[in-house]
């Protein structure tokens, strides 16, 4: 039953807001639009819902940093009390420029800590910056989603990699492409999900033939392919980024490979770290494929341990709230 008193309010859909509104009892308003009047309607019905809405606490999720930001102004004129679950938007790996679009970014991201109340991360160090800001932090990562296949999916002969991409610009897929042909004849599949149009035309066409894209998958086709191969890949670029297809392999009790962070290797344990370039990847690959017996067994504690530590953050983080 959701609590009356609390409020969750976000503009993007998003798993984490979704499961953390429904764990933490509050009543999710997402507002998702599109187009030149997004921002227009999304300001004009979140203030509708902190308007009308007796509410003791507001939970908003950052990106956008914008509803942050309105939220802790409504926090000035009443008398809430605003969390901010903050896991993205530190643009950590740009470049600093004294450009509008950044002096902006700036002003709004240390408003946004200073006045909320608690802002939320997913890790370590991006709570480090947090508090550096004169904030106030709390680490709780990704709840492991719960995963149950539906059906079954036929995949090549061979040793089937699951490599979760959404083609962003911190994933090194031109790299993974690379492995993939430079493994070509070890019977090793890459099966990459995402729109793969993103790429150019000429990389996208140069494929090698172990190199299977799946194009955008559907939620239960896409739990369904997490069930039928024998490792899952996620790499990234960026460097305190908490990947949501690493939660995704760990909750359905695949062997990982991911990049060679810092965030990664202290969360992830056990699994097998990349440095992103082709060759890097290969030798994870390889080493995955040598050694698959221990990381598949590694794979299952894994999910054990992080769905009790995750619960033990949890509720130190609901006594928390309640000293707000």
């Amino acid at each position: 039953m959701n609590n009356s008193k609390r409020l969750w309010i976000a503009w993007e859909k998003q798993r984490r807001s979704t499961e953390l509104a429904r764990i933490l009892c509050c009543k999710l308003y997402s507002f998702e639009y599109s187009g030149y009047l997004r921002y227009p309607k999304s300001i004009i019905n979140t203030f509708k819902v902190l308007i009308n809405k007796s509410t003791d606490i507001v939970f908003v999720q950052n990106p956008s940093m914008l509803l942050a930001a309105i939220t802790c102004v409504f926090k000035a004129v009443f008398k809430i009390k605003v969390i901010v679950d903050r896991h993205t938007t530190f643009r950590l790996d740009k470049e600093v420029k004294n450009s509008l679009d950044y002096i902006v970014f700036k002003a709004l991201h240390n408003y946004t800590i200073k006045n909320a109340d608690l802002t939320i991360v997913t890790n370590d160090h991006l709570a480090r910056i947090v508090e550096q800001t004169n904030g106030k932090a709390y680490v709780l990562p990704d709840k492991l989603p719960e995963l149950s296949k539906n059906k079954n999916v036929t995949l090549e002969r061979g040793f089937n990699v699951l490599l979760i991409s959404s083609f962003g610009e911190d994933e090194p897929i031109e790299e993974a492409l690379k492995a993939a042909e430079l493994i070509e004849n070890n019977k090793v599949y890459l099966y990459i999900t995402g729109d793969c149009n993103k790429l150019k035309d000429t990389v996208r066409q140069r494929k090698s033939s172990n190199v299977i894209f799946t194009g955008y998958l559907k939620e239960n086709i896409f739990i369904d392919y997490l069930f039928a191969v024998d490792a899952v890949m996620v790499l990234t670029t960026a460097s305190c980024c908490m990947l949501c297809g690493c939660y995704e392999a760990v909750a359905a009790r695949k062997p990982l490979i991911t990049s060679e962070k810092n965030v990664l290797q202290d969360y992830f344990t056990g699994s097998v770290f990349v440095d992103n370039t082709s060759e890097g990847i290969v030798r994870g690959i390889e080493e995955m494929m040598e050694n698959y017996d221990n990381y598949s067994n590694n794979a299952f504690k894994l999910k054990t341990n992080i769905d009790k530590t995750w619960a033990n953050n949890f509720a130190k983080l609901e006594e928390l709230i309640m000293t707000l």
